[in-house]
């Protein structure tokens, strides 16, 4: 058989084996249906389309395409509808090219281009070669024969850092982070550097011109959300979306991992006891995005957000209107373009996650201060004086480990009455830690803070003077 025939043979057999998986499948796949952007959209799900009143079918977003097939044939709008050759050029073989991932999926192409210029978006599976398939599986690619509503939906992705082969918790090396939050806290929390979005979209742009334009470009990063992973209760990575159309505005929360893992992960100060927290336990508000109105400019939040379980309430946000021409190109950002809109959200979304419990909230006020060798790990057990005593409304508990334990510490009243769970027989390691509680919803007078481990108990008296 000669070379000809042999190609010929090759180019007929390796896509009914692709399909052979189980042609059925695709047509249920994200990737045949979009269904992700229809299910955060649409009215159902408290979606933009409240505010709109535009159905998902009388806009292009799912029949989004690249500009070519993967053989780099043009691909024309009109006739579009997604199938193998999107990703797959045949007469190549049936590897797919980073560069086609890409030519969708933009965020991800954006957080490589900034990652040359700023470190917060490099990513150690790149630096060691690493591309797309070799994270995400066939399944999520050609489906399963399940539709999923959005690739955040438990059972739609199998990608995950805890996979088998990847970084499972029972190999996990042990120090501090992974001994205390391995079993309550996902890798991406501490190991995203940050997550990225296109904030405020105007839709107008959107629904009169079919451009998809932010107040960027680049996207807005320096920051991730924590919020906890829907059917998991564990805490995880995050991001918000936000929109605009006709003065009426809206914001969305989600899970969301940005390819920008790091090797070591957070310090404990990064999440513990930040200003963020702070600002928080003292006003009940955390500021996601303000207009600058002396520089004309939007300003946003960074580092780690925890969102609270009062997030309807505390997530504050500003909103922008662009006021050029809708058919203006999206690409270079010109700010001068863009002026206050409003402050708040007039409708609200999250889904596939739920906002931190108080106890989460609280374990997140505690200032940490952990040494990890030699003669800085405490000597003995000791629950010292919180500082300020009295106080109003916040105090500082400090207690000291001289070895890896579980650790129990609430706060009761003067007659015993069991007011607040600080931590609950929580696995901590060697070293010190600091405490900050807040009693703005207790009426003034003694409380008692009790500090219990299997090798050790200890109450101390403390004042709040209101």
């Amino acid at each position: 058989m000669n070379k000809e025939r042999i190609l010929l043979l090759s180019l007929l057999i390796i896509p009914a084996v692709l399909l052979a998986q189980d042609p059925a499948n695709f047509s249920t796949s994200l990737h045949a249906t979009r269904q992700g952007k229809a299910t955060w959209y649409g009215k159902a799900q408290g979606g933009f389309e409240n505010l709109t009143n535009i159905p998902m079918s009388d806009l292009t977003c799912q029949k989004c395409h690249a500009a070519t097939f993967a053989d780099g044939t043009p691909v024309d709008p009109a006739t579009y509808a997604p199938g193998c050759n999107d990703c797959h050029d045949f007469t190549q073989g049936t590897q797919v090219k980073q560069e086609t991932c890409l030519g969708c999926h933009s965020r991800q192409g954006a957080e490589i281009k900034l990652s040359a210029a700023n470190p917060i978006y490099t990513d150690v599976h790149r630096a060691n070669g690493m591309v797309c398939t070799d994270c995400h599986t066939k399944r999520e690619m050609h489906g399963d024969g399940t539709q999923y509503a959005s690739m955040l939906e438990p059972g739609a992705m199998d990608v995950s850092c805890e996979n088998e082969g990847c970084h499972p918790p029972a190999e996990l090396v042990s120090n501090t982070a992974h001994d205390i939050h391995k079993d309550d806290v996902y890798c991406t929390a501490c190991h995203v550097q940050t997550v990225s979005t296109c904030f405020n979209c105007h839709f107008e742009s959107e629904v009169q011109a079919e451009k998809k334009r932010f107040y960027g470009p680049p996207p807005t990063g320096g920051f991730i959300t924590l919020v906890r992973r829907q059917g998991s209760n564990k805490v995880t990575a995050g991001s918000f979306m936000a929109m605009a159309y006709q003065g009426k505005t809206f914001y969305a929360l989600a899970p969301f991992t940005g390819h920008t893992i790091s090797k070591e992960g957070r310090d404990c100060k990064e999440c513990h006891a930040t200003s963020t927290i702070q600002n928080y336990n003292q006003t009940g508000e955390i500021v996601m995005t303000r207009w600058n109105e002396a520089e004309k400019k939007v300003e946003f939040a960074q580092g780690v957000i925890p969102i609270p379980p009062d997030w309807q309430k505390a997530l504050k946000f500003d909103f922008v209107n662009y006021t050029g021409d809708v058919t203006d190109p999206t690409s270079p950002f010109d700010p001068t373009k863009w002026e206050f809109l409003k402050s708040g959200a007039d409708t609200l979304q999250m889904l596939f996650a739920e906002p931190l419990t108080p106890e989460q909230m609280d374990k997140l006020s505690m200032v940490v201060s952990v040494a990890e060798r030699g003669t800085q790990i405490p000597k003995h057990f000791e629950l010292l004086q919180n500082y300020p005593n009295p106080f109003n409304p916040s105090t500082v508990i400090e207690f000291h480990l001289p070895k890896s334990t579980r650790v129990t510490l609430k706060i009761f009243d003067i007659l015993g009455g069991e007011v607040k769970t600080l931590l609950n027989n929580k696995p901590m390691a060697a070293g010190v830690y600091r405490y900050s509680f807040n009693a703005a919803n207790l009426p003034s007078g003694i409380y008692i803070y009790k500090i219990e481990t299997p090798e050790f108990k200890q109450t101390r008296k403390m004042t709040l003077i209101k």
